[in-house]
């Protein structure tokens, strides 16, 4: 899966949180995933429909050390089959 891929795969899933509050389009792969609005419950939910779209099961460490969604997009990249 290219990285553009990934990217309108999860603007797709993001569209789909109640929680987040940000126009899509402002997201880049700087912007900070605490500042995409999501609280601790949310942004569980939001990880297991990325896990669950992707096949990819996102260890908690890993998503601890994550700050910007160019992170996460890089950690999909990495494990999600071409």
């Amino acid at each position: 899966m290219t990285r553009d891929q990934i990217v309108t795969s999860l603007k797709h899933l993001l569209k789909q949180q109640k929680q987040v509050k940000l126009n899509l389009d402002s997201i880049t792969d700087d912007t900070r995933l605490q500042g995409i609005g999501f609280d601790s419950l949310s942004i569980l939910d939001f990880i297991y429909d990325v896990e669950s779209h992707f096949n990819a099961r996102i260890e908690m460490a890993d998503l601890v050390r994550m700050e910007r969604v160019k992170d996460l997009i890089d950690y999909l990249h990495a494990k999600v089959p071409r």
